[in-house]
């Protein structure tokens, strides 16, 4: 009966001590929540007092005096938990950090082998001991301290992620090169962060680091890659990925995939032809649906490359498969017949949308019929471009048709057929364009002009001094009403965008003749542009002012006050 009192009064003792512990912590607490550091300090200091084990109190206590910059006031009770708990390693950091806050990096270095003692495998204490040191800027304190941990663990790679952070922190981009590969090949989750951190070398620096990953493991050579990559060398770059490769599949899968990843938003062809290549060879180890998707980008990335032979490859296979998806045989052949028309290969074009037209939706079709038509356009085979839209009854093929006519020369049948088609068909380039060609052929009165068909037909293959010369020869034969003013200032719109200033200046004047009021305010407008871009501000000035006072209704003003604006100093144009 007595042992039951006793341990009964024991059990109540404990608790009561519980119960205080607890009521010391919470008030701690309350006055850490408030923001009133120095109350929480003390209180944490009297439990630690009466309850020395308690490393909740410890931890509140550095919470509370950090923001009032006494770390140093840590050493001490964290020496005494430790004394106490020589295998808590918690409170080990805590030391460490109270230590090097009182200046004393000697008993910081103590502390790290006391606990390397308790946990002797580990490369926590060393780490912890020089991320101490980095906190208080000793950067060569702690390259000590990682070494002291590499040399006592008897592992070349041990701390090599720190060591290569700090390298590189100290611009020391070999060495971090080095301890970057090292990491890779201990830790492989590292790869993110070392590409992330070794991106950040400056362009004098490069060529050393892919050296010095370059002569490592295969992981570091493959991290090589992707920096090569990004330091726009794409060819080696996948040269070396090649040549170090994981022969497992799933490894040389992600190996293909970071690749890919690194080099995904790099600018120029070459870097997108390299896409294609990684793309095709992470196709060639998938299957199914995953494996099309990978040809289709593959094939649009060496389009993008200029590689039109490599995307003709992938994308005649994917469209005539019929294993192929729907809606992947559909980008596969809308991709195939972009690629023919950028090489200029227009009949082959043609003739893959017919075979593969059943793989397309009715707007796919229709888009791409378009584009062929006006491929058809640029090489100035206006008859082949008719009969592709022949059987196409929708608005935006209306609209081509109206130009091809005006290319023809048939001003009549232009006029209504852009009219029919409205100013919403096609993109708000198109129907800019549309429009612009409207208000070209308005003031000419006659139906049929060949000669303008022929001079607008050169324009749209490029040929722009053609277009010029035409354009004026066909100015000549008319009134400054009647189109010739119109036609004179687009040519001079040409010259202007073909840098001849002199000759554009010639032509804008012409353009601006008073007898042709519709035309005069917007080549006065182009003139005044034309002028400040060379330099002649005041006489920018006085044409502007001229237009401005000459035609105040007309809609070219509120422009011409703006750039008037940019010739005084005043705001920008924009």
């Amino acid at each position: 009966m007595r042992r039951v009192l006793w341990l009964v009064l024991v059990l109540l003792g404990v608790a009561r001590a519980l119960a205080a512990q607890t009521e010391l912590m919470a008030r701690a607490y309350e006055q850490e929540r408030r923001s009133d550091f120095n109350a929480a300090a003390q209180a944490y200091l009297e439990v630690l007092r009466q309850y020395p084990d308690n490393l909740s109190a410890l931890l509140g206590l550095e919470r509370a005096l950090t923001p009032l910059h006494r770390e140093a006031d840590l050493a001490g009770p964290a020496e005494a938990f430790l004394a106490r708990n020589p295998s808590d390693v918690a409170a080990y950091s805590v030391a460490m950090r109270g230590w090097a806050a009182a200046n004393r990096p000697d008993s910081v270095a103590a502390v790290a082998r006391r606990w390397a003692r308790v946990e002797p495998g580990s490369e926590a204490p060393y780490r912890e001991w020089g991320n101490t040191l980095i906190a208080q800027r000793d950067g060569s304190g702690a390259r000590r301290a990682y070494l002291a941990g590499r040399e006592r663990l008897g592992d070349p790679s041990a701390m090599a992620g720190e060591l290569a952070l700090l390298a590189a922190a100290q611009n020391n981009w070999e060495e971090a090169a080095r301890e970057w590969g090292l990491a890779m090949d201990r830790y492989p989750g590292y790869r993110l962060t070392a590409r992330n951190a070794l991106a950040r070398a400056p362009v004098a620096d490069h060529e050393r680091v892919l050296r010095q990953l370059s002569r490592g493991t295969p992981a570091a050579r493959r991290l090589a890659a992707e920096l090569g990559v990004q330091w726009e060398d794409p060819d080696a770059a996948y040269a070396l990925l090649m040549a170090s490769l994981p022969v497992a599949g799933n490894e040389s899968l992600d190996a293909l995939r970071q690749f890919l990843d690194a080099a995904r938003g790099i600018e120029g062809p070459a870097a997108a032809r390299v896409r294609g290549q990684v793309l095709e060879q992470i196709a060639d180890r998938s299957n199914g649906a995953a494996a099309s998707r990978m040809r289709l980008e593959a094939a649009r990335s060496y389009a993008e490359g200029n590689d039109a032979a490599s995307a003709r490859r992938m994308l005649s296979a994917l469209a005539a498969d019929g294993s192929t998806p729907p809606d992947m045989a559909a980008g596969a052949t809308a991709t195939l017949v972009t690629v023919l028309l950028r090489e200029g290969q227009v009949e082959e074009a043609e003739r893959q949308l017919g075979g593969l037209r059943r793989n397309l939706g009715e707007e796919n079709a229709a888009r791409l019929t378009l584009q062929v038509a006006d491929g058809w356009v640029r090489q100035g085979n206006l008859d082949r471009a008719e009969a592709v839209l022949a059987g196409d009854s929708t608005v935006e093929a209306l609209a081509m048709t109206g130009v091809i006519r005006l290319y023809r020369g048939d001003l009549s049948g232009a006029a209504t057929a852009l009219r029919s088609a409205g100013p919403f068909a096609g993109s708000r380039e198109e129907a800019t364009q549309r429009t612009a060609l409207l208000a070209l052929i308005q003031p000419i009165e006659t139906d049929s002009l060949p000669a303008l068909g022929a001079a607008l037909l050169s324009l749209a293959q490029g040929d722009s001094a053609a277009a010029v010369a035409r354009l004026v020869t066909v100015a000549d034969g008319l009134p400054a009403a009647g189109g010739g003013a119109e036609l004179r200032l687009l040519a001079g719109r040409i010259e202007t965008g073909l840098g001849r200033p002199d000759e554009a200046e010639r032509l804008l004047r012409a353009a601006a003749d008073s007898s042709a009021p519709a035309t005069a305010p917007a080549a006065e407008l182009e003139l005044g542009r034309l002028l400040l871009s060379v330099g002649r501000g005041t006489e920018a000035i006085a044409q502007l002012e001229h237009l401005i006072l000459t035609y105040p209704g007309s809609a070219a003003v509120p422009q011409a006050r703006r750039v008037l604006d940019a010739a005084r100093g005043g705001i920008p144009e924009s």
